[in-house]
């Protein structure tokens, strides 16, 4: 998969997926501008690797905002941070 640049990305994103980012904040106003793209990450299903490389961050700051996404959005353990967004 070809890594965009962020304004590519993100005009893509929103021409695939126009309602997203609207329901998203809507489910969740307090994330981050870096949490939302990472949001957009998981909706096209890209790999962790890939949302690394697409927004220049390590392993571990993927890990740290991916738990600060699902503590914002209220999942508990059982509950699937993936799965969730895809449903938005």
């Amino acid at each position: 998969m070809r890594i965009q640049t962020s304004q590519n990305f993100e005009l893509g994103f929103a021409q695939t997926y126009p309602n997203f980012t609207k329901n998203l904040v809507d489910t969740c106003d307090d994330l981050s501008f870096q949490e939302i793209k990472i949001c957009m990450c998981i909706k096209l299903s890209y790999s962790n690797v890939q949302i690394e490389k697409q927004l220049n961050i390590s392993p571990s700051t993927l890990s740290n905002m991916r738990s600060s996404i699902r503590k914002k959005m209220g999942l508990s353990r059982s509950q699937n941070l993936t799965t969730t967004i895809l449903k938005i």
